[in-house]
């Protein structure tokens, strides 16, 4: 679904909720964590041909940033809650067969997505304290910001003719890259809903895994490394589409108790 009313409703209601499930046990608080990261993204759909649809399970480079408030719980058991923008979605590459060599075509999904994560934590420490292991855990819900569709038409120009070996090739002679510069693109952007996209649902939920650790590098500071994949239960559309993303995240992480 694009941007509009209803994304901006489940934003707000987001962040209430967020807010709501952390006043509770602020006393407990111990960490803060600032994380950002890049990783693969797919929409997988096991369905997917009995739909008669195509699936974007080519991978698109998505990027997460978001803060995380650490909780302990008992000995090195902890829950991390977390709040931020996760970009998904995937891409399918039109086979040259199809096109004959004449054009290459990629589409790529585009979602944006305010998500909402609880993951807890099992962690041991090392080196004295100053370098922390752990595995991560949970389920996360996130809330549709924008969804689009983007279409990358590239014409690779003439092909050049070929020629049997121990003949000079003339043809090409002083026109080296010739056919690179006359190649073009063409760039098209659709919403979802729109010029026959499919409809992509308000929210998505699934559960993440990972693991990743921590070095200590002062007596409040860490910095702090993680490797998450993240995959969704529910299905985004009526294509029967769900999230795939596996990041690779770093960060800052703040003592405050």
């Amino acid at each position: 679904m694009s941007a509009g009313r209803s994304s901006a409703q489940a934003a707000i209601h987001a962040v209430a909720l967020v807010l709501a499930l952390a006043a509770a046990p602020l006393a407990a608080q111990t960490t803060i964590g600032v994380r950002a990261g890049i990783g693969p993204a797919s929409l997988p759909g096991a369905d997917l041909e009995t739909r008669g649809a195509a699936a974007f399970d080519d991978p698109r480079d998505g990027i997460v940033a978001g803060v995380d408030a650490g909780i302990p719980l008992s000995g090195g058991l902890g829950v991390r809650i977390g709040l931020g923008l996760a970009q998904k979605g995937g891409a399918v590459q039109v086979p040259e067969s199809i096109t004959a060599s004449r054009s290459l075509t990629e589409s790529t999904a585009e979602i944006d997505y305010l998500q909402f994560s609880a993951l807890f934590r099992a962690g041991t420490a090392t080196e004295g304290g100053r370098l922390n292991f752990g595995f991560l855990a949970g389920p996360y819900v996130a809330f549709n910001l924008s969804c689009q569709v983007a279409v990358t038409s590239v014409d690779p120009g003439p092909l050049r003719p070929e020629v049997p070996p121990g003949i000079p090739n003339r043809v090409s002679a002083g026109r080296t890259g010739g056919a690179a510069r006359t190649a073009s693109a063409q760039d098209a952007e659709v919403a979802c809903g729109e010029g026959g996209v499919s409809e992509v649902k308000s929210t998505d939920f699934g559960l993440a895994l990972g693991g990743g650790f921590q070095v200590r590098m002062t007596a409040s500071l860490d910095l702090a490394f993680d490797l998450i994949y993240a995959r969704g239960l529910s299905e985004i559309d009526d294509e029967g589409k769900k999230t795939s993303h596996v990041v690779l995240q770093g960060g800052l992480v703040f003592t405050i108790g």
